[in-house]
């Protein structure tokens, strides 16, 4: 601003300002920006002079004191993270949503992946989804939006898919690595907390949007099939009680595939934000929406013993499938915030998100034992092709309020209701078999049935919190006692039925007859061979759950030094009912149980900006709610392995010790070294076994023996003028031992990594940013090391995956004032995802390259 004028102005993302039609004169300008020293300049303005001014601004040397509650730092930009990690009383990482629009990335998931110790797993539909944070499997954290969990659309688990949330509606994300008492206990990896936009002190308008391509379709064409006739309910679920499913009940159009060549992805978006009333009404409007068209070419098998006598293993099948996606990702923020005086503030924030997929998956699987053949390449190949759609909604509405009380009083509360939900209709799955013989001659092919599959699921999650602060100083020291609640209700409740098509039992003489041969799904006839669907289909049940929490926490903070800790105690209550009784099978059932999680952490400065910090807290893990339901389901398409729960399973807890040295030398330059310890009783983990249900494969979760988890972080980034570095290294090592067999059947108890661990992850970017001429370019680099996948039947045979190298680069321009041209290109090195069993492969996914182009508007 120039001071003792009217003339003032907000610097735009990257640093620029313009104050238009100043009459010739001399004048004092003042720059200020959180974090940095306020700058002075005296200037000399000619008339008709346009005069240009490089001003650099230096990081504030001393510590932040909090002025006001309601104050903040930008937490869109690099520098408010930094901030944000310096002032933090808990270990946490942060990202901003300046680096984040810079990097490759257009997702969540895809922007976590470059976060300190992150790493990725993918879901059934094949996108980047879940977090695993420092080798702890998704379940061992939880997600948060702006700090209030949500609810997930996911029919068997807890935690959202990331992959679906567009990075541009975010201001921020925070990854938290340890906790204080005022946060929930159920994080022992860590807490993901996607901070949305919120309504700043300037008015901003920004627009964007992109073009894209995936590699796979430079070879591949696009498989689609008909939606418009899958219908939302099955035959059962649209009729009156008692109907019988006909064969004309199921459409064929869904079934009905066709290739073409793949469209282009896109995203656009927007976002708008202002304060109405002389400042007093904060509005802010953001949407994004994302069409992307993906696929894969992979190779799946099943690993056996060869005999009981060793336990060298082989394969048992090969299957290769590919997969064509078509997903669509909107997300929509609105946010209202009213400050009524200087000492109250109400918060209206609501987050909707919507995704929809369409999925065509081709199978070819030949079981290599036991099906007519005498060799490799001879025997029964059973072919599937599957069409599915799905679509999943989250929704969070939050009503919150800030209060000074006193000079020493402040209370905080929120009330959020959360909604998800998950519908996949009429998921269809075509099956033929031909054979071929010892002589290499393909008979014809066989038409083997038809399975359908309605699914659905809604969660309901209603939370209410309150916290109570009192701060008070002494000279330079301050005392902080705080104290708090909880309480959530939340609800599952999930439907499915399955129908089974098999080939006429009869022809049309009435004679009995064999599989016909297949010549397309137009000319396909079937009987329903379950005309009531799956009256007693163990898919379908409710699960409650009821959350007690309440903490008391104090901290303390000296000019060198500060401590803090706690107790935090959750009561919970889960019950499930399966909604329709299943013979010899539990039809409802619960738990109970309260812990006591106790934190405290220890922060000292040890020169200026530099910090060495302590932190110890007790975490809790529950059970997903599906894990505590005591029957299992069909295969899934996905896996080819039927999932079981398991009434008896119970809830884990750590004991998590960490270690931190930080370093903020200026700007958003950073170093942290870093080490952690976890201790987890009852760990829960997904086991592969025999099964009961005919032979085949199931996954079941189970309570393994104690596991130890330690390792070790480092994270940077640095800059020499116009060209910087950042990066970070996690190495983690976890041991875990589990009840498993031989194949002559004798129980062992092998030591092995935790299921998700990688044992090294290193993410390094090289940088070059020119803010004179508006540039930058990142080029980014990742290598993840082997990573535990899942655990087997026998001991030694695990899936593990192999280490994976993957380049990234993006870049952007100022092509004029307000637009920037930028470009993304991700997997360059078109690095395949593989998993194997003692050497034999068993998995291999390969995705390609993508590649986009896009502008960007900021005002």
């Amino acid at each position: 601003m120039i001071n003792n004028t009217p003339y003032h102005k907000v610097a735009d993302t990257k640093g620029n300002f313009e104050l238009r039609n100043i009459p010739a004169g001399e004048y004092d300008l003042t720059i200020t920006n959180v974090g940095y020293t306020e700058t002075h300049r005296h200037i000399t303005l000619k008339a008709g002079q346009t005069l240009q001014l490089f001003l650099s601004l230096n990081q504030e040397g001393k510590a932040m004191e909090e002025v006001t509650v309601f104050g903040k730092a930008d937490r869109e930009k690099e520098t408010g993270s930094r901030d944000r990690e310096r002032s933090a009383s808990n270990m946490i990482n942060v990202i901003s949503s300046q680096a984040m629009v810079r990097s490759p990335d257009i997702s969540a998931a895809n922007v976590l992946q470059r976060m300190s110790g992150v790493t990725i797993q993918r879901s059934n539909g094949g996108d980047e989804a879940y977090a695993v944070i420092r080798g702890m499997e998704p379940r061992y954290s939880n997600t948060l939006l702006n700090g209030i969990k949500i609810a997930s659309p996911d029919n068997k688990s807890r935690y959202v898919q990331l992959g679906i949330v567009p990075s541009e509606i975010l201001s921020s994300i925070e990854i938290s690595k340890s906790l204080t008492p005022d946060m929930e206990g159920d994080a022992t990896g860590g807490t993901v907390n996607m901070v949305v936009k919120d309504a700043p002190d300037k008015t901003s308008f920004k627009a964007t949007a992109s073009i894209g391509y995936s590699g796979l379709f430079f070879d591949e064409k696009y498989v689609a099939f008909s939606t418009r006739d899958i219908q939302d309910k099955s035959p059962v679920q649209r009729n009156p009680p008692g109907y019988q499913a006909q064969p004309g009940d199921f459409s064929r159009s869904n079934l009905t595939f066709w290739s073409r060549q793949a469209l282009p992805s896109t995203t656009a978006g927007f976002s708008f934000t202002h304060r109405y009333l002389h400042d007093k009404l904060g509005f802010v409007l953001a949407d994004n929406l994302q069409n992307q068209y993906y696929g894969n070419i992979s190779f799946q098998a099943t690993a056996l013993p060869l005999n009981d006598t060793t336990g060298q293993l082989h394969p048992n099948d090969a299957n290769n499938f590919k997969e064509y996606t078509q997903q669509l990702n909107n997300g929509l923020v609105a946010h209202l915030d009213y400050v009524i005086n200087e000492k109250n503030k109400i918060n209206l924030d609501n987050f909707y998100l919507y995704s929809y997929l369409a999925q065509t998956r081709f199978d070819a699987n030949n079981i290599l034992i036991g099906t007519g053949g005498t060799g490799a390449g001879t025997g029964q190949v059973f072919n599937t092709y599957t069409s599915q759609t799905q679509h999943l909604f989250v929704e969070n509405l939050k009503l919150s309020g800030q209060h000074i009380l006193s000079p020493n009083f402040r209370f905080d509360w929120a009330g959020v209701y959360s909604t998800a939900g998950n519908r996949q209709p009429d998921v269809a799955s075509i099956n033929t078999v031909y054979l071929i013989q010892n002589n290499g001659v393909q008979t014809g092919t066989y038409f083997d049935g038809i399975s359908r599959t309605w699914q659905k699921n809604d969660d309901k999650e209603y939370s209410g919190i309150l916290n109570l602060d009192y701060r008070k100083r002494f000279g330079s020291n301050e005392l902080q006692i705080k104290a708090g609640g909880l309480y959530r209700y939340a609800s599952r409740n999930n439907v499915q039925d399955d129908y089974n098509l098999i080939p006429p039992a009869t022809n049309a003489n009435g004679t009995a007859a064999s599989k016909p041969l297949w010549t397309g799904i137009d000319n396909a006839q079937w009987d329903v061979f379950n005309p009531s669907g799956t009256t007693y289909n163990p898919n379908s049940y409710n699960a409650t759950e009821t959350i007690y929490d309440g903490y008391g926490a104090i901290r303390f903070k000296a000019l060198m030094w500060e401590a803090g800790g706690g107790l935090r105690v959750e009561h919970t209550n889960d019950t499930w009912n399966v909604l329709q009784y299943v013979a010899g099978e539990l039809i409802n059932g619960g738990q109970i149980y309260q812990e006591f999680l106790p934190s405290g952490y220890f922060k000292y400065e040890l020169a200026n900006r530099q910090y060495l910090h302590f932190s110890y807290y007790r975490s809790i893990t529950r059970p997903n709610y599906y894990e505590l339901v005591p029957t299992g389901g069909s295969p899934a398409v996905t896996t080819g392995f039927r999932t079981e729960g398991n009434d008896t399973l119970h809830h884990s807890l750590a004991d998590n010790l960490d270690i931190r040295y930080e370093w903020f030398p200026r700007g958003d330059e950073h170093l942290f070294i870093g080490a952690f310890y976890k201790h987890i009783v009852d760990p829960i983990e997904i086991q592969l076994t025999g099964g009961t249900n005919g032979g085949l494969y199931v996954v079941k979760p189970l309570n393994s023996h104690p596991a130890t988890n330690v390792g070790a972080e480092m994270s940077f980034t640095k800059y020499w003028g116009r060209f910087g570095v950042t990066g970070n290294y996690t190495y983690t090592h976890s041991t875990i031992s589990s009840d498993q067999k031989t194949p002559q059947a004798k129980d062992v108890f092998p030591t092995r990594p935790m299921q998700g661990q990688t044992d090294h992850i290193v993410n390094l970017s090289l940088l070059y940013k020119d803010t004179k001429h508006g540039s930058f370019v990142q080029v980014s680099y990742q290598y993840q090391g082997t990573t535990l996948a899942e655990t087997g039947q026998y001991a030694g045979a695990d899936y593990f995956q192999r280490p994976m190298n993957t380049l990234a680069v993006s870049g952007e321009k100022d092509i004029r004032k307000h637009f920037t041209m930028f470009a993304k290109a991700n997997n360059l090195l078109n690095t395949p995802v593989q998993q194997y069993v003692q050497g034999v492969l068993v998995l291999k996914n390969t995705y390609r390259a993508t590649y986009s182009l896009g502008i960007r508007y900021t005002y």
